[in-house]
C-alpha cells in the first residue's frame, strides 16, 4: 500500500508540490509546498524525503518520477495556445495525485 500522496496546485505561472503521509485516520502533511519554476521543488522535496529514513526507495522513487510527470505535463500545457482550456484533462490519469485547483 503506498502511503505517500503528492498535493499539486496547479497555478498559472508555478506549481505548488507538496507530499502527505496517508494515514488510517486521514493526511499528516510531509513536507511543505515548494513551488516550480520558483525555485527547484524536485530537489527540496527529494532531500526531505531522503532525510526521513522510514520512507523506503520504492515509495521515494515513485513520488519523485510522479513530480516529473507533473511538471512535464504542466510545461508542455504552457507551450500550448490553448491555455485557457480545462488543463486537468491534459493531465495523466496518475495514482497518488491531488490536484487542489487551476488559476
Amino acid at each position: 500500500m503506498q502511503t505517500l500522496k503528492l498535493q499539486v496546485l496547479w497555478l498559472n505561472d508555478s506549481l505548488g508540490l507538496c507530499v502527505n503521509y496517508k494515514i488510517s485516520r486521514g493526511i499528516l502533511p510531509l513536507t511543505p509546498y515548494y513551488f516550480w519554476p520558483i525555485n527547484d521543488a524536485w530537489e527540496q522535496i527529494k532531500v526531505e524525503l531522503e532525510s526521513k529514513k522510514w520512507i523506503s526507495d520504492d515509495e521515494r522513487i515513485k513520488i519523485l518520477n510522479l513530480i516529473v510527470e507533473v511538471m512535464n505535463t504542466w510545461q508542455r500545457s504552457h507551450r500550448t495556445q490553448d491555455t485557457k482550456n480545462n488543463n486537468e484533462e491534459k493531465l495523466p490519469n496518475i495514482e497518488n495525485k491531488f490536484i487542489i485547483g487551476f488559476s
